[in-house]
Order: C-alpha cells, then sequence, then structure tokens
C-alpha cells in the first residue's frame, strides 16, 4: 500500500510541474478589484477517479489565494443538475459528457463560454477536432474538453505468448490470426456479449466501415448503410468463430479475469479490473485494431461547462477561466485516473509518455475518435439501436438490413419528436 502510495505522490508532483501549459498561451487573471472568490465544482466521479480530481482540485487552492473551489462529487448527476437549475443553485463549473452537452444546453443548464475561451486563448488546434466540435452547439461554445475515453483492447499476453505471438494485434487481418489461434478448447480468441457496449463497438465498425450513426446536422439516423451491415456482419462472424453465443453483459470481462479469453473490447475505464493487478496473467491494454478500411474509435468525453447563473459576475468568470486552465493544465493527474488528456500538449508532454499504458492507448486512439452530433436528446435516438444489435447478437434477429432499417425508422421518429419537444435553441447570451 506504501509503494502504490509513493507512486500516487510521484505522479501528481510529477504532473503539477508539467509543461507546456494553456496558462503559457494565455493566462487569465482576476480582476484588479476580485478580492477573493469562492467556486462551486459538481462532478460525477464517484468511483476511483474522484480522488484523483480532488487532488488537483487540493493543489488549485494551495496555489490560488483568491481563488477557492470547493468540489461536490454528485450521483444520479444530470438529475442533480436539472434539480439545480430549477432552484438556481447551479454550480459555477461543472463536468457534463459529450454527448450530453446539446440537451443541457436545450435545457437552460449551461451558458456559453466563447468570452472566457478567447481570455484562456483556447482554440481548436489544442484538440482533436472531433472531441473539440463536440463542445460547440448551434454556432457557440458551450464546453472545452477535460478529458478522452476510447474504446480499448485488452489483451491475455500469456495466452498470446503460449500461441507464438508476442505483440498484439493492429489490423483485421493480425486480430482475424490472434483470435483464431487463440480459440481452442475452453479459451476464446476474442469474447462479445449482447450487452454493453456492443452497440458501441458496432458504431466503432460503422465508422471503420465508412459509415455514420448520423447524417450531418444529426436529423436522420444512417445506420443502415452499407457500412452498417457490414459492421453488424462483422459481429456475427466473430462471435461464431471465436466467442460464444447469447452472452449477458460484463460475460466477457469476467471471463477475460477468468484466464480464458484472448482478447476483449472495452472502455478504457475497465484498465485496473482487467490488466496489472486486476487480473493473475499479464493483461496489457492497447489501441483498438483498425477491422475497415478507415480507422475510428468510439470514445466519450468529460467537458467543462459553465452552467446558467442569474447574473454576470467578471470575478466569478475570471475565477473559473482560471480553474479551468489549471485542470488541463495538469490533466496528466487525471490521466492516472484512466483517461487520456485531451490537450494535444499535455497528451504530447514527456510526463504524458510515462503514464502507461494511457500513453501507448492515446497514441493509437486520440486522433480517430468520435462523437454522436450535437444534438438534444441524441442518447434517446440510440435506444433502438440498442436493441438492433442486441437482438442480432442474442440470435433473436437473423435479417441485418431489415433489423437496422427498422432501428433507423424507430430512432427517426424519437429524433422528430425530440424536436418538437425541445423547440428552438436558447438565445447564446454570455
Amino acid at each position: 500500500m506504501f509503494k502504490r502510495t509513493l507512486i500516487f505522490v510521484l505522479v501528481l508532483l510529477l504532473a503539477l510541474i508539467a509543461a507546456p501549459t494553456f496558462a503559457q498561451q494565455g493566462e487569465v487573471s482576476l480582476p484588479e478589484d476580485c478580492v477573493a472568490v469562492s467556486l462551486e465544482y459538481w462532478n460525477p466521479f464517484t468511483g476511483p477517479d474522484g480522488p484523483f480530481m480532488g487532488q488537483i482540485v487540493d493543489a488549485f487552492n494551495a496555489e490560488h489565494e483568491n481563488i477557492q473551489v470547493a468540489m461536490t462529487t454528485q450521483s444520479e448527476y444530470y438529475t442533480q443538475l436539472g434539480t439545480a437549475a430549477a432552484s438556481g443553485t447551479l454550480p459555477d463549473v461543472a463536468i457534463v459528457h459529450a454527448d450530453q452537452i446539446a440537451t443541457q444546453v436545450y435545457r437552460n443548464v449551461l451558458r456559453p463560454m466563447d468570452d472566457i475561451v478567447e481570455q484562456m486563448s483556447i482554440t481548436g488546434e489544442n484538440f482533436p477536432e472531433a472531441v473539440w466540435n463536440a463542445g460547440e452547439v448551434n454556432g457557440s461554445r458551450y464546453s472545452v474538453p477535460l478529458d478522452i475515453h476510447p474504446m480499448t483492447m485488452f489483451v491475455n499476453m500469456d495466452l498470446l505468448a503460449e500461441a507464438g505471438f508476442d505483440t498484439v494485434p493492429t489490423t483485421a487481418e493480425e486480430f482475424a490470426e490472434v483470435a483464431g489461434a487463440l480459440t481452442s478448447g475452453d479459451n476464446n480468441g476474442f469474447m462479445i456479449t449482447a450487452g454493453f457496449p456492443i452497440r458501441q463497438i458496432f458504431e466503432m465498425l460503422l465508422y471503420q466501415f465508412g459509415g455514420t450513426s448520423f447524417n450531418e446536422d444529426g436529423t436522420e439516423a444512417a445506420w443502415n448503410s452499407e457500412a452498417g451491415v457490414q459492421a453488424a456482419q462483422w459481429l456475427l462472424d466473430a462471435q461464431a468463430a471465436y466467442s460464444q453465443p447469447n452472452l449477458e453483459v460484463d460475460a466477457e470481462l469476467n471471463a477475460f479475469k477468468g484466464g480464458t479469453v484472448g482478447i476483449i473490447w472495452n472502455g478504457i475505464w475497465q484498465t485496473t479490473n482487467v490488466t496489472g493487478e486486476g487480473v493473475f496473467f499479464n493483461g496489457v491494454a492497447a489501441a483498438v485494431p483498425q477491422v475497415g478500411p478507415q480507422m475510428a474509435v468510439w470514445a466519450g468525453s468529460h467537458q467543462l461547462t459553465l452552467p446558467s447563473q442569474p447574473d454576470e459576475d467578471p470575478c466569478r468568470d475570471a475565477a473559473v477561466g482560471i480553474f479551468i486552465n489549471y485542470l488541463l493544465d495538469n490533466s496528466v493527474t487525471w490521466a492516472s485516473a484512466g483517461q487520456l488528456p485531451a490537450n494535444n500538449a499535455v497528451r504530447e508532454s514527456a510526463e504524458f509518455a510515462e503514464v502507461q499504458p494511457q500513453a501507448d492507448i492515446a497514441a493509437g486512439s486520440a486522433d480517430y475518435v468520435f462523437f454522436p452530433p450535437s444534438v438534444p436528446g441524441i442518447t434517446d435516438a440510440y435506444v433502438p439501436l440498442d436493441e438492433a444489435v442486441a437482438a442480432l447478437l442474442n440470435g433473436n434477429a437473423t435479417d441485418v438490413q431489415a433489423e437496422l432499417d427498422t432501428a433507423v425508422e424507430r430512432a427517426n421518429q424519437i429524433l422528430q419528436q425530440n424536436r418538437d419537444t425541445f423547440g428552438e435553441a436558447p438565445t447564446a447570451s454570455s
């Protein structure tokens, strides 16, 4: 325990002196008449990542006499944000997931932050294009990306070594060779279930085969394309060749931890669960392979936002800018919680290169991530796709094209209902 604590402290100290930083590009300072500012900061980090964020906030408070941040970690997070918006008690800065930005904007939970971003000298050049674009709604900026959490490949290197392989697969051909060789007796080379994150895996393959989930403006679903059929068929073929049928959610994680599965795909947040001390074998995490003609990686992102406030307060807004800058500057520490820094400069730094396996995963993932269009209620439109992919993998549906067509029809109805429900975009006023 002492050794692990010492390693964490050393990583934190390295992160706090990491360079280059955003502050060097555009320092935000408090106006002269701002004596002391208190900020409320909300986030949903109820898991083991929470203490990492707490360490960064504590360090910020120790370094800034005139700004103090009170961090609150909330469960049932978006319900809490909605309740606070109704009562006028929203925090000063909050984490919002990328696929929730537009929804929270249309619910008047978030306010634009174009002015603060300009003062911080932050532009799209500081981030991968897709994760930066996730924060723009109707031409205004409502968030700045803190991190990226991509789909990740987890590999039992002991099983690979027994089969004569010493490196993880990176191409479709290599993947098929490794998964096929490892599928023998009680062992499965690759395992997938009909539950989470199978839709996300399907979506990743859809993009790799050249498709998209929605049209450009997010008004219609588009996964019933030829690329969608290819993606679904690849999953079905992989299930038949390497996996087992009709598996429930987490079955692949449990089997992998049991040492009988060579490869699984899941979110980077599973790294500590299925590598290192989490398993009894040599489990490693790596970027997912390129199965289709073009690389693409499903990912989520925690984004920094400014919740709506009843009044203008230059002191508060300047303090928020300073705090956001600090979080971005010190996102190497946050990476130790299992995330990839969204900030290009931090992700390319020597300090981050020492944070493994996150640095290796970033090299093969960060520039290829994609996100849903900035449309309110977009997550609702995924439900028919979730059900369609699950039905195919469970064997409850056999006609791939028909199943995807039906899911698109249902999703388009949901998208139209959402347009009716959310109405016109709120007026963007800082």
